[in-house]
């Protein structure tokens, strides 16, 4: 992967105000952040439904988007997924003042408009800080086709006035914009969770840390755990541990720290990937 450095590029335009609980989605030459909650531009906390985006290309420019079409309502601890054709931002979910969403909108970063997805199947319950991860299917004989499939996983929320951690995990078949729950779940599922991390690697779900009930249901804790979900098997796994006696070892730990509302990725290398 040669030299891993940080650098803060220099960007033109006005910025989004401070904030959090946004999406940053790459599409395209663009960046497109959506929602969040912070401080307005009159000083008072809110939380936004605003588009911005940031240009790639040099110099990189921050400009608030003039959208059409059907915004999503204010929002923050929502998802946001890069659809397939790379231009596309699918967003899902979310709470504003105590509320959560189940609803489904779809950014287009070429036209700068939005619209929502009506779909068929049974949606999630209404939840927040979940996450919503694409997976590429590949055809499985001469007369099928690829298929393109987001899987919403775990966050809290519930219908009406309940609320809960979740650790069920919903599919949304993008030929069709259809949900469907997995129902029989194989191995050992993890305990239900909000503010988890879940990487694509191939046909693999690798999930980490994340905040849930502790002991009971009125203590929250916290979570340093790994596990990996096989999505054309729909069975979870705890990877292994250190095993100096195998021809190959395999070392996953345990995070070095319970962590929660963070961030990772898979990115591709020799001989397997590696997780940033």
């Amino acid at each position: 992967l040669g030299e891993i450095s940080w650098h803060q590029p220099a960007t033109k335009g006005e910025p989004p105000s401070p904030r959090s609980g946004h999406t940053l989605t790459v599409a395209g030459d663009r960046i497109v952040l959506f929602g969040g909650c912070g401080i307005t531009g009159d000083g008072q906390p809110s939380v936004m439904n605003e588009t911005w985006l940031l240009s790639t290309q040099e110099p990189m420019k921050w400009e608030l988007a003039d959208v059409m079409g059907d915004v999503p309502s204010p929002r923050w601890r929502h998802s946001a997924t890069l659809l397939p054709d790379k231009t596309s931002v699918l967003v899902f979910g979310g709470l504003c003042k105590g509320k959560r969403f189940n609803d489904t909108h779809v950014f287009s970063s070429d036209k700068n408009e939005w619209n929502i997805k009506e779909s068929a199947g049974t949606p999630p319950h209404p939840r927040s800080h979940h996450t919503a991860s694409l997976v590429h299917f590949e055809a499985e004989d001469e007369l099928s086709m690829p298929k393109d499939k987001v899987f919403v996983i775990g966050g809290y929320g519930g219908p009406g006035t309940c609320r809960d951690f979740y650790m069920d995990v919903h599919i949304l078949e993008l030929d069709t914009w259809s949900w469907t729950k997995v129902g029989d779940m194989r191995g050992t599922v993890p305990k239900p969770r909000s503010d988890h991390c879940v990487c694509v690697s191939g046909h693999k779900l690798i999930l980490s840390g994340g905040r849930g009930w502790s002991h009971s249901k009125t203590e929250t804790g916290f979570f340093n755990d790994t596990h990996c979900l096989d999505v054309k098997t729909m069975e979870w796994t705890t990877p292994p541990g250190y095993n100096p006696d195998d021809e190959k070892p395999v070392w996953w730990p345990s995070l070095p720290t319970t962590l929660w509302n963070h961030m990772a990725i898979a990115i591709e290398s020799v001989p397997s990937d590696k997780l940033f």
